[in-house]
């Protein structure tokens, strides 16, 4: 071994020792160094280092319980020391704007786009089917009475080009009109040399008029133009294709009677093909006639149809709640077969320029609809915005943003719960700087929110009773989570009844304001209407929750009952056990809220 090579291993040991015990050494400095912080805080009685000093304390928060606030110093009730919030940090430097530190804000992975207008732009996906063409669908007829003797085209599915014979036929009427043709070209011939104009001149109209007769009954120019040089009458007359395609249809056959009102061939022209795909309601806004449609078939992997969208049909069905929608293709090598299903796909966009911004931005709260703002620095600002359409991972913003604003991506909902719970904070704060407390008990009551009323002695069956109504109203706040209206109105006619039994149970009036507040509540909880039941529950929590806190605290405490509040809503409510359900916010936000002292 090398003499350089024993240094580099001795470099290498000594890297990995300070690596191993430096962030002991390091931390045991801190521990000592915290130590000697907390007694010296404990010598000067609260004093804090220089830099804090310059600081001031707004409140102080349990490290594990953000609601647990005090004015002073203290214990959690986890016995945890209470840790400082200052002004600077809890304060709003404008309505709504909350503050969070950069570090966090990187912690908890925050990401911010520009907005911008533009066109929403989405592709909507449909299956289709493949169906002729209405405008180039011919039904073919005979204009006379007749017996088919001879069919040219014999088979459905045949191919024909327009002016191919299909029939021929022997029709009375047919040959009589031939008779006066012939009839109407001698008398033409014998006056054409008359020295009277007028005379000669009905020989002409006459032949005008016996021809028109038989092209108004489908006889071919060409054949008018050999009866007029043959000058004999045609047993048979030859019917012939106006439009090239294909037979779809097929009701003659050799040696049959005929009349006009028998349709004898179908014949589609299927060069181009309509496609029919049914769009849901949401998608309407999006389709107009002109949009660009592309089409891929099962059976031809690879191969891509382009069309245009041409008609939106104007009803809707009852059953799939869909519209159809119509678009054209060309199909020159008849690939495209009628009664196919394909995968359609319309490339439709909205009308107007508008504010877009990524789907994932809003916070929806079912309520309303949420965006967080980043105003720089760590300062970002919730703000209630009205929403547009949505597709390709954009939604359109009509109202509460402006085009330069930036807004948060990914992290707005842990933004937004702090932009809450400090609106809450500092709402609690303002009610104490209104109400101003004395002593530490009444501090602890004003956070804790206490009942306004004080407790008065009750006799049992009025204990019985209130038990009875808390059961009531638990079972409102089942059928509430349950989401049935119904529900809801039938616990609610039962809880009013227990209402009406403690009143008369009270004569002098002790729960006279409990009683009343709750009576309130119960047109909305009747209604039926889910919307109206939460509104309701509300002003029913409030007398239930002022009742327990004084009246039936024991009653409440014997049977597992506690308090939860929901800062999104700023209400409370009663529930038993730790599985946390809101009544107020629906199922996408049952476990919002925190639990509060009886």
């Amino acid at each position: 071994m090398t003499k350089q090579s024993i240094q580099l291993f001795i470099a290498v040991m000594l890297l990995v020792l300070v690596t191993l015990f430096w962030p002991a050494h390091r931390a045991e400095t801190n521990t000592s160094g915290a130590d000697a912080k907390h007694d010296a805080h404990a010598e000067d009685g609260g004093g804090e280092n220089p830099q804090e000093k310059k600081r001031k304390i707004k409140y102080w928060v349990a490290p594990m319980d953000p609601n647990y606030i005090r004015q002073e110093p203290g214990k959690s009730p986890m016995g945890m020391d209470l840790i400082p919030v200052y002004e600077d940090e809890g304060e709003k430097s404008a309505e709504g704007v909350v503050k969070i530190d950069p570090v966090t804000v990187q912690n908890i992975g925050v990401r911010t786009a520009s907005l911008s207008k533009g066109v929403l732009e989405k592709k909507i996906r449909a299956v289709g089917r493949i169906t002729y063409d209405e405008k180039l669908v011919e039904h073919i007829h005979t204009k006379v009475s007749g017996w088919i003797d001879g069919l040219y085209v014999d088979t459905t599915g045949e191919a024909v080009v327009k002016g191919d014979a299909l029939l021929s036929f022997y029709a009375p009427e047919l040959v009589a009109t031939q008779e006066e043709f012939l009839q109407a070209l001698a008398y033409r011939d014998r006056t054409a040399a008359s020295g009277f104009p007028e005379i000669a001149e009905g020989g002409r109209s006459f032949v005008e008029a016996a021809r028109n007769r038989l092209l108004f009954m489908d006889v071919a120019p060409g054949d008018i133009e050999i009866l007029e040089k043959t000058r004999e009458v045609q047993k048979n007359m030859k019917l012939y294709a106006s439009k090239g395609g294909v037979v779809i249809n097929k009701n003659v056959i050799d040696g049959m009677q005929v009349d006009p009102r028998m349709e004898l061939y179908t014949i589609a022209d299927i060069s181009r093909v309509w496609v029919i795909a049914s769009v849901y309601e949401y998608e309407l806004p999006f389709i107009r006639k002109g949009q660009e449609a592309e089409m891929t078939l099962s059976y031809e992997p690879g191969a891509q149809y382009k069309g245009r969208v041409t008609f939106i049909y104007p009803y809707l069905s009852t059953k799939t709640r869909t519209v159809e929608v119509r678009m054209e293709f060309d199909n020159p090598d008849l690939k495209l077969k009628p009664d196919m299903y394909a995968d359609v796909v319309i490339n439709a966009r909205s009308g107007t320029s508008t504010i877009l911004v990524p789907s994932e931005a809003v916070i929806r709260t079912g309520s309303r609809n949420i965006i967080v703002t980043a105003l720089g620095k760590g300062k970002f600002l919730p703000k209630e915005v009205t929403l547009g359409l949505e597709g390709e991972g954009f939604v359109q913003v009509l109202k509460g943003v402006e085009e330069d604003d930036t807004v948060v991506t990914s992290g707005q909902f842990l933004i937004d719960s702090e932009s809450n719970l400090r609106e809450a904070v500092n709402k609690m704060l303002e009610a104490q700087a209104a109400q101003p407390l004395s002593g530490k008990e009444d501090r602890e009551a004003m956070t804790q929110g206490p009942s306004s009323r004080s407790p008065v002695h009750l006799s049992d069956a009025q204990k019985n009773l209130i038990t009875v109504l808390i059961g009531n109203y638990l079972k409102i706040h089942a059928a509430l989570i349950s989401e049935s209206g119904p529900a809801i109105a039938q616990q609610s006619s039962i809880l009013s009844d227990t209402l009406k039994k403690i009143k008369a149970s009270t004569p002098k009036g002790t729960l006279k304001d409990v009683i009343a507040s709750a009576e309130e509540s119960m047109p909305g909880l009747l209604s039926e209407d889910l919307q109206d039941a939460r509104n309701s529950f509300k002003g029913l929590s409030r007398a239930m929750v002022d009742l327990v806190r004084a009246d039936g605290r024991e009653e409440a405490l014997s049977s597992g009952i506690k308090i939860y509040f929901c800062p999104m809503e700023e209400e409370r409510w009663l529930q038993k056990g730790t599985d946390l359900k809101n009544p107020y916010l629906g199922k996408d936000m049952w476990i919002c809220g925190t639990e509060e002292a009886l």
